[in-house]
């Protein structure tokens, strides 16, 4: 059985090509807390990289080990998993304060096992109600709520009339600005005047850059534009 703080600090290492690829910086969850999904990691010139726990291949004492470094990539900022919930206040769902969250143990599948508070309070992820961005909410057993009634979008979309001025109807969705399409660029560009160590092509196989190559803001471009990044990053130096 792990715990979060047995993964925090520890190296990562790739075993084909025989490097280290970054540090363990945090731990990301599914929102219901019951498995370990992946982790994000500081990597060289401290640009953060995601490793999904599949792609974990062991957990020794001193370093994780994964079979390549395709098995990293960069982080984007949007993420369907939240963090490692040490730290929150937890409640029981009837506004009972439990305690604060001591650790999160799991097993070598990386599903938790319990949830343990600060005053040895042991929980299953089972009793989860909801998790935000510092607090937890456990069901109690003798309330017989649940809260995924109260989601006010659901109520929306089956069509249920809501008297709250507070909810308001979904926008539809709006084009992306040009911002925002230039996001993933704006990350990488920490490995400009990098040179390229193969060819790299996109799915129709015709080049974007050459090996032994520089990589410039119009070859990054492109190479972004075909989803390229997390390929150039793993093949530069």
């Amino acid at each position: 059985m792990y715990s979060c703080k047995d993964f925090c600090s520890l190296s990562v290492l790739s075993l084909f090509e025989g490097e280290l690829v970054g540090v363990v910086d945090k731990l990301y969850f599914d929102k219901k807390l019951k498995k370990l999904m992946e982790l994000e990691l500081i990597g060289e010139d401290g640009v953060r990289l995601t490793l999904p726990s599949k792609n974990i291949y062991h957990v020794g004492k001193n370093a994780i080990t994964i079979k390549n470094n395709q098995c990293v990539s960069v982080k984007v900022d949007k993420s369907d998993f939240v963090p490692c919930p040490v730290q929150s206040k937890a409640f029981s769902i009837n506004g009972e304060f439990l305690g604060v969250v001591k650790e999160l143990s799991f097993n070598d599948k990386f599903f938790t096992e319990k949830i343990v508070l600060d005053n040895e309070a042991v929980l299953s992820s089972t009793d989860l109600a909801s998790f935000g961005k510092n607090t937890i909410v456990f069901y109690d057993k003798s309330a017989k709520i649940d809260v995924k009634k109260f989601n006010p979008e659901k109520a929306i979309s089956n069509g249920k009339v809501i008297e709250n001025d507070h909810v308001q109807q979904s926008q539809p969705d709006q084009p992306k600005t040009e911002k925002q399409q230039n996001i993933k660029v704006q990350s990488a560009e920490f490995l400009l005047g990098r040179i390229c160590t193969k060819d790299i092509f996109n799915f129709n196989n015709e080049l974007l850059i050459k090996a032994h190559s520089v990589v410039n803001k119009k070859n990054l471009k492109e190479i972004n534009k075909f989803g390229k990044l997390r390929e150039l990053m793993l093949f530069t130096k």
